[in-house]
């Protein structure tokens, strides 16, 4: 198995998300590689992983999106359930899993990434707020119909430093919060008390060398600040110090306007004249994510900083290197830095503006880019914002902060600098105004020694790969999926083309199920020889697993060509879009069932040999070349799927330039349902006269029993409602799926959701 010893941490986090389930916060200092982990990590991990951060600008940072769009939550507290009758929150706007769920309008494309994810990073966590973790987790839950893990099933990695910039919670969203969490927090969500994430910590520093400077630091960390850590930041107390231009310090300070007002005033005292520099913006980037400035003024003799590393890799200048204009054109700037004294003509940085989406050829998640933000990588820097200053690095730094300061302030601003030597305080600081939270403080007690993670990661690996071996070769998730498709059948074969292929769907599904017969038998067999550890035991499952995979790999194999093969066939027919598309998702099923075996497989080798297994691996695993020909057999134009005919475009390009007409307001189609219910009419009834399946019906009828308008019990009659909640109650679930193996196919999954909608109406 993988070998863990003498493993740094940086190592060990990544074992731990490669090779275990758990959950991980990974911390460290300022300075000490937490981004360059990051970077490395989404390069080489297996799973299918998704960045997302609190704010638009470190999302962009970090090469990922912001947590409200990726998931599409509101902006404003959100509380796990209705507060108490009696609170004072009747004049409060907020959001409850009931209000977000009512509201969630996802595309096809993003519940996919959703359902897809294995493995959800979150950047700069330190502001991330305990009751929006919680959101995330409801949100997951909900889309991926997995209410019984948190997060639905996805493993996450927190990376943050809570020592540094807090989450904002304004003090009338706390008289609600309040109610529910110990602090603002994500340690604190509830999402995280049964499974609280592996506390690793980075140590080794990168940016500060002076060991004095480096003890001051940690004890500011950890609240345990000095009389002489207090004697030593006096020393460099310097009321008035007012800097020649020539020093290159830069100021710190609390807030926006104090450092826009520095910067523009030091600017106007330059003789020489301005010249403008416009951002391109090309196709989607919020302004509120703007990574530089949209228009930058500069003059020559401008104080700057870079706010970017250098991409050619020469490593001229780094994010936060200070330096001054020294030649400007309209399309040319040149500036020297500091120290080295070095002349750089800037070239334009372009920032990028991504989405996550499946792959269609891969099925893999992939970032799509969807605008980008092109500009020179400077802005002036005669003055910027604690806030705005997190991950910059100075030489040189004057910082005028105060006593009233939120807790990991000051150590964000004095963690800026490489040394004392550059530092200048204008403002003395206290002790009292230096304490951290209180609650991280307690939090920090989690983190373990090196020897327990190591003997906990061994543990974790082992269960981690029975569970992903169980996964990847249980059919009953397709073979579910199939049975409903086949129970999708119910038109009249003159009134749907789709329905003339019915026989041809019940056969697919007879010969799935055979299949799934021999693939429940091998699971049993997986549990059995699981419990044999030694090297011989491993040896003989990697045996089983192998030849496992050559009995099932052309079985699937086979019925994706089966697919394939019949959407051909089906795109000789008319107005058939929504069945091919029906069938593609189906086929997916059957390759992303495929890709999992032989992922599988691949997993166990490489741990069993003490290999590490990458991304790199799992796209060798499949011929791409043969499935991007097999797509574009399916797509009509690359990229897009497009089955019409030239009638039908010719109709729809007509259509188009007509002018618009006003739309009559539609009639919301289960209020239709639940009216003929109200007539006395049954769900087969309802179903024929809509000329939809029993199971679109059911399905309104679910969102009238949530929310208490009809009894449960009246549809489906009260002994499949008792035995729905009981083994909802058993399971610990409300996923349709375990729910449905327990009770058998006498139940359709039209009725199961009818019992959850029952069961969380009861809730409430």
């Amino acid at each position: 198995m993988l070998n863990s010893e003498n493993a740094n941490p940086a190592e060990l986090a990544a074992r731990f998300v490669n090779y275990t389930s758990k959950h991980i916060f990974l911390t460290g200092k300022a300075g000490t590689g937490k981004t360059t982990f990051l970077r490395h990590l989404i390069e080489l991990t297996h799973k299918k992983a998704v960045i997302a951060a609190p704010t638009g600008i470190a999302a962009i940072n970090a090469s990922g999106v912001t947590i409200h769009s990726l998931f599409q939550l509101p902006f404003g507290a959100y509380l796990p359930k209705q507060p108490a009758a009696e609170g004072n929150h009747y004049n409060q706007q907020y959001n409850t899993p009931k209000s977000i769920v009512r509201h969630l309008n996802m595309t096809a494309a993003k519940r996919k990434v959703l359902v897809d994810m294995e493995l959800l990073i979150i950047d700069e966590v330190s502001m991330l707020r305990a009751d929006l973790l919680d959101a995330i987790d409801m949100v997951l839950r909900y889309i991926r119909r997995n209410n019984s893990a948190s997060f639905g099933g996805v493993q996450v990695l927190f990376i943050g430093d809570l020592h540094q910039l807090p989450p904002v919670v304004k003090s009338n969203e706390w008289t609600l919060l309040g109610q529910f969490y110990n602090s603002a927090y994500f340690f604190d969500a509830h999402a995280l008390q049964q499974q609280p994430p592996v506390y690793i910590e980075l140590e080794k520093i990168y940016r500060q060398a002076d060991d004095v400077f480096i003890r001051l630091l940690n004890n500011l960390r950890n609240n345990e600040v000095s009389p002489q850590d207090v004697a030593l930041l006096e020393k460099y107390y310097k009321a008035d110090f007012k800097p020649a231009i020539a020093d290159k310090y830069i100021t710190l300070t609390t807030h926006n306007h104090k450092a826009d007002t520095l910067n523009k005033q030091s600017l106007e005292e330059l003789d020489s004249p301005s010249y403008l520099y416009m951002a391109r913006v090309d196709d989607e980037f919020s302004e509120y994510a703007y990574p530089a400035e949209h228009i930058l003024e500069l003059k020559k003799g401008a104080q700057v900083m870079f706010i970017k590393n250098d991409p050619t890799g020469e490593q001229r200048f780094f994010n936060g290197k200070i330096a001054t204009v020294i030649s400007l054109t309209p399309d040319r700037i040149e500036v020297q830095t500091e120290g080295n004294n070095e002349k750089i003509v800037v070239e334009k940085y372009k920032w990028e503006n991504i989405r996550y989406t499946t792959d269609k050829v891969s099925g893999e998640i992939k970032e799509e880019l969807i605008g980008t933000f092109t500009q020179y990588p400077l802005k002036l820097a005669w003055a910027i914002t604690v806030h705005k200053s997190q991950g910059l690095t100075f030489d040189k730094a004057i910082i005028d902060i105060g006593n009233a300061f939120a807790p990991g302030q000051i150590y964000v601003a004095l963690s800026r600098l490489r040394s004392l030597n550059g530092l200048v305080l204008t403002s003395q600081i206290s002790g009292s105004g230096i304490r951290q939270d209180q609650n991280v403080s307690f939090f920090s007690r989690h983190k373990q020694e090196h020897s327990v993670l190591e003997n906990q990661i061994v543990q974790e690996s082992e269960n981690f790969l029975r569970s992903y071996l169980l996964q990847c070769f249980d059919l009953t998730p397709l073979d579910n999926y199939v049975y409903e498709h086949v129970h999708s059948y119910t038109k009249d074969i003159n009134k749907s083309a789709k329905q003339k292929h019915v026989k041809w769907a019940a056969q697919l599904l007879k010969d799935l199920s055979e299949v799934k017969v021999h693939s429940s038998k091998f699971l049993a067999q997986i549990q059995r020889l699981y419990q044999d550890k030694s090297e011989r035991g491993l040896q003989t499952l990697l045996e089983r697993t192998t030849a496992a995979e050559n009995y099932f790999k052309p079985l699937l194999a086979a019925f994706s060509k089966r697919i394939f093969e019949r959407m051909e066939l089906v795109k000789q027919d008319k107005q058939v879009v929504a069945y091919l598309t029906e069938l593609l998702e189906m086929e997916a099923l059957f390759y992303e069932q495929l890709k999992k075996i032989r992922k599988a497989t691949a997993l166990l080798n490489a741990t069993i040999s003490g290999k590490e297994f990458t991304k790199q691996d799992v796209n060798a695993l499949l011929s791409q070349a043969e499935r991007a020909a097999q797509m574009e057999t399916v797509f009509a134009m690359p990229g897009k799927l497009d089955f019409t005919d030239k009638k039908t475009k010719a109709k729809s390009a007509a259509k188009s330039k007509a002018p618009k007409k006003e739309k009559e307001p539609k009639t919301d189609t289960k209020e239709l349902s639940l009216a003929l219910l109200k007539e006395g009419k049954t769900i087969a009834e309802i179903a024929e006269e809509r000329k939809m399946v029993a199971g679109t019906i059911e399905g309104h009828l679910a969102h009238y029993v949530a929310k208490q308008e009809i009894s449960a019990k009246e549809i489906i009659g009260a002994r499949k409602l008792e035995e729905i909640l009981a083994a909802i109650k058993k399971l610990q679930t409300i996923q349709m799926n375990p729910i449905r193996e327990l009770l058998g196919r006498d139940y359709s999954f039209g009725e199961i959701k009818i019992g959850i909608a029952a069961h969380l109406a009861e809730r409430e």
